[in-house]
């Protein structure tokens, strides 16, 4: 074989490895942590102007909704640097060539040359080992965190889709106070042009009125406020679309134990923590690893030379560093390893209480809602009476417009925290949920992971619990 045609040979070999080595599946890497977000079974499509219900409106929000997407991003960049990781762990291989001009009697000589390199690390100190180990825990938080960010939009959602709800319904029922109380308005206005009512009663009516439309401007506004953040949530056309909810709250919920088992089994923000201790761990142990001898081969040979065709030459270097004397660097960098772990250990601590405070306030929150609630009941239906005794002491002349106003007045306020309040209940109701990190698997069906016990237990990390305090006599 002439160098040429070993020249043509190795440049063919070179760009189809080159080719191949840039192509990267794109599209593999979308469905790998799409099949991680996205909601079981088909994937939800919306029709402008149809009905969305509560549910519907989640699974839109849990399959396109960006802010997951990038996260699942992440997600993909986090396998990336385990790929990277786990490179280093494997011989390299080098096509290289060289050219080199000689001057020996004036004349000068240019040699060139192509050959293969290849280098493999034979002792690390474990080093790249762990650091591969630390990518998979990484890997294991940013699975985590993609569905901790899920469970955040679809109570988000939830939240902006109850608003909607209270913001029309409170409008319907301005509405319909308005109407009532206009019929009352001209009512007052007639019999005060017969002289059978003061002047006075018509314009406490109108101020009623007054006052009742501005409420109604306001909680239409509302509505359309919600609506455009519930289409900005779900990517979807649903600024005219007919909400339905059909969601009802359980009549009993597990006790406190109980929720706080679940949390601690399943909260995904908790188990992310856990894992990006698991990682700071293992990188301690990477940083230690450096104070190791480390050992390596480098091997070259030559394919062609020219103008001297002479058989491939090669080149073997094996290389062996014990670090004696590295100026602290492998200290500081153990000494930053440990602090950094210790801080991974103390966000999972954190996160560890936050969950239980999370659970202890909405059942708190939801316990009193549902107090209310059954208050707000009464109340409606002592208001009702009241009005409906007030207007037939006016008509009957035994009583006054003022009574009569305040009645109304006492009737709506009643109706509209009624309506609030079972609102806040189911709202209520679905943050206790997202608190023990089960709210996807409730309203969309996504199965809860599998979790190992090691990953629930908290990092035995050293020094951070604060010593006894010493106690002298007569301190």
């Amino acid at each position: 074989m002439t160098a040429r045609a070993l020249f043509a040979m190795i440049s063919a070999w070179l760009l189809l490895a080159t080719v191949a080595g840039c192509k990267t599946d794109q599209a593999g890497d979308v469905e790998l942590y799409r099949r991680v977000s996205d909601p079981p079974g088909a994937l939800p499509v919306f029709e402008p102007g149809s009905v969305l219900s509560l549910e519907t409106a989640l699974r839109l929000t849990a399959a396109h909704n960006e802010q997951i997407a990038q996260q699942g991003e992440r997600y993909i960049q986090a396998l990336a640097d385990r790929q990277r990781a786990a490179a280093s762990l494997k011989p390299t291989f080098d096509l290289f060539s060289g050219t080199t001009l000689r001057e020996n009697t004036g004349d000068g000589i240019v040699q060139t040359g192509i050959g293969v390199g290849g280098q493999y690390r034979l002792l690390t100190g474990l080093s790249d080992l762990r650091q591969v180990d630390a990518s998979d825990a990484r890997i294991r938080s940013a699975r985590w965190l993609i569905l901790d960010l899920r469970e955040s939009l679809l109570l988000q959602t939830a939240r902006v889709y109850y608003e909607v709800l209270r913001a029309e319904r409170l409008a319907e029922v301005l509405a319909s106070s308005v109407e009532a109380q206009q019929a009352r308005l001209d009512d007052a206005r007639a019999r005060n042009e017969a002289g059978f009512t003061r002047p006075l009663d018509v314009a406490q009516i109108e101020a009623q009125v007054s006052r009742t439309r501005a409420l109604l401007i306001a909680a239409r506004g509302n509505a359309r406020e919600a609506r455009a953040t519930l289409a900005l949530l779900t990517s979807a056309e649903v600024q005219d679309a007919a909400l339905t909810d059909g969601f009802e709250t359980a009549s009993d919920i597990p006790g406190r134990g109980a929720l706080l088992g679940l949390a601690h089994r399943h909260r995904q923000d908790l188990l992310a923590a856990r894992a990006q201790a698991d990682a700071a761990r293992l990188e301690v142990d990477a940083a230690i690893g450096q104070y190791a001898p480390t050992l390596s081969v480098n091997l070259e040979t030559f394919l062609m030379r020219e103008p001297d065709d002479t058989p491939a030459s090669i080149a073997s270097l094996i290389q062996l560093r014990v670090p004696i004397f590295s100026a602290g660097r492998i200290e500081a960098d153990i000494r930053a390893a440990w602090s950094r772990f210790r801080q991974a250990a103390l966000e999972y601590r954190l996160r560890a209480r936050s969950a239980t405070a999370d659970v202890d306030g909405i059942l708190a929150q939801f316990h009193a809602s549902r107090a209310r609630l059954d208050e707000f009941d009464t109340q409606v239906r002592v208001a009702r009476e009241t009005l409906n005794l007030a207007e037939a002491a006016y008509q009957a002349g035994l009583g006054t417009n003022l009574e009569r106003v305040t009645a109304q007045d006492q009737l709506l306020a009643a109706e509209l925290e009624r309506v609030s309040e079972g609102y806040q209940l189911k709202l209520l109701s679905l943050a206790l949920r997202r608190a023990c990190g089960t709210l996807a698997a409730e309203q969309i069906g996504a199965p809860l992971p599998d979790t190992e016990e090691s990953e629930r237990a908290a990092p035995d990390a050293p020094l951070i619990e604060r010593p006894a305090a010493q106690h002298t006599e007569g301190a």
